[in-house]
């Protein structure tokens, strides 16, 4: 195996480092990264992990939740949390030489949140309205919706943020057990990029680190199984809320290279078919695109139109044509041409930040990918062929594989549907307010 290019380091209680140091900037990015999230959750603790990341904002054993945000309002740094499907990440970013205080703070809440009972409830409560603002938020909730509709076995589909019951149900001691079994030495990568002495990096990360829980975190990993199921949730809203989804390729799969041209072709920009066609000819509807999400066994290929009922029936039309084209036909050479470029703006840009540059350290222990240097990252995107992105695109483009889901505001849109090219399944509709039809 070839040696990573990046500075490693294993501290003697097991925490894995991963660092990328350069000195072009004033800044450095930390980021502590676990394994989480729903895919390793209960149905009866959905959404524990998403919990668990607020909490750690609110209290150690020596920082209030005031002063955990004083510390990096202070310095001028930035310090933030997310959860994602299968990990969560508690980053930071500072000046070059206040790397200690990032270091410091984030070590004290990973190992010293405190889930204080007061605090607990209080942001049980600030979930709660979370909930309540994604699921007011048709253009959002729609992903997830679809996620749902195409892994209804499986936990991946489960929503993030858990729903307002499984949060409402857990108890304290349920949230903490698994903050002890999931916060451990075993479970724990470092990713650090920027302007940095990596001798003192180490020093700090073992002081630090040194107290975190030893222990491995080992779930069980379940078989991920695509479901074709076709749903419509009515709401009192204006516009319908469209998507068609099947299943991609995951992180490890080389042809994840070819559906990211592909993708950015199709509907991944102002340029993109899907939009021109859509948006600009037809002004059937504002916000229209596709996009590809990858994770470690399988992945999710989208697309995406908001519009109304009276329309509705022509996008349709127009999505089942657009497909159908690429399917059969690919990509021209200008356009695979003009998407490698886009793609290497769109690298460039993002390498001078340090947050993405940390990002793409977890990689390898996320999804068994070792991160690739900056220079070699835009290769495999090179080596892309016209007949690779037709290949990918006859493989995963099948209209009878794919998962649709649209929020409606009226029952016309199942007969609508039923009229259109995609009239070959079964199609339950949801009402809020009478349960299924």
């Amino acid at each position: 195996m070839q040696a990573s290019p990046y500075l490693k380091l294993t501290l003697n209680n097991g925490v894995e480092i991963i660092a990328e140091r350069f000195d072009t900037v004033q800044s450095v990015s930390i980021g502590m990264f676990l394994k989480s999230g729903v895919l390793y959750e209960t149905p009866e603790m959905m959404g524990v992990s998403h919990f668990i990341e607020h909490m750690m904002f609110k209290g150690t054993k020596k920082r209030s939740p005031r002063m955990i945000a004083s510390e990096f309002d202070r310095i001028g740094g930035y310090l933030n949390a997310f959860t994602a499907k299968d990990y969560c990440c508690y980053y930071a970013r500072v000046v070059k030489d206040k790397l200690d205080v990032a270091v410091d703070v984030l070590s004290d809440m990973v190992i010293n949140s405190q889930f204080d009972s007061e605090e607990l409830e209080r942001e049980r409560r600030v979930i709660l309205e979370e909930i309540k603002m994604y699921e007011d938020s048709p253009d959002e909730i729609i992903h997830e919706l679809l996620g749902q509709n195409l892994w209804k076995h499986s936990r991946l589909g489960n929503p993030i943020l858990g729903t307002a019951e499984t949060v409402a149900g857990m108890k304290r001691d349920q949230i903490y057990d698994v903050f002890n079994r999931q916060y451990v030495t075993g479970n724990l990568l470092v990713c650090v990029a920027g302007n940095f002495d990596w001798e003192e990096l180490q020093k700090l990360l073992e002081k630090k680190l040194k107290t975190l829980r030893s222990g491995e975190f080992k779930p069980r990993e379940s078989a991920v199984k695509p479901s074709i199921a076709s749903t419509i949730y009515q709401k009192d809203i204006e516009q319908v809320h469209l998507t068609l989804g099947t299943e991609g390729v995951s992180f490890s799969d080389s042809r994840r290279f070819a559906i990211t041209i592909l993708n950015a072709a199709f509907g991944g920009g102002m340029s993109s078919r899907l939009f021109q066609e859509i948006r600009e000819k037809r002004g059937l509807a504002y916000t229209v695109y596709s996009y590809h999400t990858s994770y470690k066994k399988t992945g999710l290929f989208g697309v995406y139109a908001g519009t109304s009922m009276e329309h509705l029936q022509k996008v349709l039309e127009l999505f089942h044509n657009e497909v159908e084209k690429i399917a059969a036909k690919g990509l021209t050479k200008k356009e695979l041409e003009d998407t490698r470029e886009q793609l290497k703006g769109n690298l460039l840009i993002a390498l001078e930040s340090t947050t993405n540059r940390m990002n793409r350290l977890s990689t390898g222990f996320l999804y068994n990918v070792e991160p690739q240097l900056p220079e070699n990252t835009l290769a495999p995107y090179l080596r892309v062929t016209l007949e690779d992105v037709k290949e990918v695109a006859r493989a995963m483009l099948d209209e009878k594989k794919m998962a649709i889901t649209m929020i409606a505001p009226s029952g016309e849109a199942a007969k609508t549907l039923a009229s259109s090219p995609f009239s070959d399944r079964q199609v339950t509709v949801l009402n809020p307010a009478r349960g299924q039809e």
